[in-house]
């Protein structure tokens, strides 16, 4: 088997067909396989009559299986458990990948580097919205290592243990694993060309809620490395808290929503107010 492909799901069915019939839809010429991995979901019923129909078609293998209830890195390394491919490939049940992503991605592994770890360009699924593309441009551009969009080498990935399941929520485990894997000296590769469309929020009451999600597991990232790591224990909520200047900028209270400088301003205010409650145990992860 040359692939894994390891999707978490919970609760949410409306973005995972479409995610299955792209990947059945792969210009690949090797052998994968497709693993989604339950997370304990209260609807259990509604996602295996859903997905019931794929996996009892030849097209590809897909494998449906479930685990106890306990959040998306553990959901995760529960999937590799039962995955036989020699790079194992993460993608979210709303990750809609480009017809030639799993080409580009395993390809990129064969190159001359040879990397451990190769990630791909993350676009935004609605390519109308303004507040998505605007998104797109800004806080997650620069996001290499989420796991929307990211394969690792099954030699490295169990060489690090996986997803460090003290991470609870959707929020760092990715940084936490891509950061283990740079301090062990594994080489990583960006491809642009390794293209997965993503529903980025529409409204700036769904971001305010991400910006506080992404504090939550900045803090159980910088609790983590408090001792062992104090300067990246520190660093996190400085580095989250750069974009606050932008309150210096006209733009932020002219134009609001449809500037730049105002949604950078907002992930560094929000970001910043989930560490703290996080990090002083007022906001407890779920």
């Amino acid at each position: 088997m040359d692939a894994s492909i390891i999707i978490p799901i919970y609760q949410r069915t409306n973005w995972i067909i479409k995610c299955i019939e792209r990947l059945q839809q792969q210009d690949f010429a090797g052998e994968f396989e497709i693993i989604i991995v339950d997370d304990g979901s209260p609807n259990e019923s509604e996602i295996k009559a859903i997905l019931g129909e794929f996996v009892s078609q030849d097209i590809s293998s897909i494998k449906y299986i479930r685990n106890k209830h306990s959040g998306p890195a553990a959901t995760r390394n529960y999937g590799v458990k039962f995955s036989s491919g020699n790079v194992i490939c993460f993608l979210d049940d709303d990750s809609i990948p480009e017809k030639t992503w799993l080409k580009e991605m395993v390809n990129s592994f064969n190159g001359e580097n040879k990397p451990a770890i190769v990630s791909g360009l993350i676009l935004s699924y609605d390519r109308e919205s303004k507040l998505p593309v605007l998104l797109e441009k800004t806080v997650y551009s620069g996001k290499h290592w989420a796991t929307c969009n990211i394969c690792y080498r099954r030699d490295v990935f169990e060489t690090l243990g996986g997803f460090d399941e003290k991470f609870i929520e959707a929020s760092w485990e990715d940084n936490d694993l891509g950061l283990r894997a740079r301090w062990a000296g594994y080489s990583h590769i960006y491809n642009e060309q390794a293209i997965v469309y993503h529903p980025h929020e529409k409204s700036l009451d769904e971001y305010k809620k991400k910006c506080l999600l992404n504090g939550r597991g900045a803090a159980v990232f910088s609790r983590k490395y408090l001792f062992k790591k104090p300067l990246w224990a520190f660093a996190a909520p400085i580095i989250m808290s750069r974009r606050l200047m932008y309150i210096l900028a006209p733009s932020v209270w002219i134009k609001r929503k449809n500037s730049l400088a105002y949604l950078k301003f907002l992930w560094s205010f929000y970001s910043i107010q989930g560490f703290f409650q996080s990090f002083l145990g007022r906001k407890k992860e779920i």
